[in-house]
């Protein structure tokens, strides 16, 4: 038989990436724990972890991650235990760690429209806004983004720049869920 060039411990974590895309976190977990001595092994234990509602062991694994100076997943750690602990019902450490995944890696999206929706969530409409532009900025089609950002703005008390945002999501989806939520912001107004 000709060798691949590939360890028993990277077969086992892909055998386990397989299952967890496959929607069998569970089942990968075992396949993670054999191929620990890989730092993407441990690090997909934790993500298996995380959508096994595990949030306080994924969380002290992901951290254990971000702790390695030299891991090239420190950002995606990061973003992994800040969703880990919004889902603990801690959103101001989540702010904590949504801002780490964006200083190791500023054009880390995904970490910057969670961190919109978290300080939108805890009030700070101004932080909130700040994060839905800077993503509008590079992805200026997002209707979700274009949402929250007219939310965020209408909360803060700048209805012409809501209105604007509600338009441009009604115009681009005019049947979806988005839409509809824009409809109703702009009818309480009149």
């Amino acid at each position: 038989m000709k060798s691949t060039g590939t360890t028993a411990p990277e077969l086992e974590n892909l055998r386990g990436l397989a299952l967890m895309m496959n929607g069998d976190a569970k089942g990968s977990l075992p396949f993670f724990e054999r191929a620990l001595p890989l730092p993407e092994a441990r690090f997909n234990r934790a993500v298996a972890m995380l959508k096994l509602a595990k949030y306080a062991e994924a969380s002290a694994e992901l951290e254990k991650i971000y702790g390695d100076a030299n891991s090239p997943l420190r950002a995606s750690a990061a973003y992994h235990d800040a969703l880990a602990l919004d889902a603990l019902g801690k959103p101001n450490d989540a702010i904590t760690w949504f801002t780490r995944a964006l200083d190791l890696d500023p054009n880390f999206d995904s970490a910057l429209l969670y961190l919109g929706i978290i300080r939108e969530r805890t009030g700070d409409l101004q932080g909130a806004g700040k994060a839905y532009k800077q993503f509008l900025d590079r992805h200026p089609d997002s209707i979700v983004a274009m949402l929250r950002f007219g939310v965020a703005a209408q909360r803060a008390g700048r209805p012409e720049v809501a209105r604007k945002y509600f338009e441009k999501v009604i115009a681009a989806v005019p049947s979806s869920a988005e839409a509809a939520e824009a409809r109703m912001y702009l009818e309480m107004w009149e």
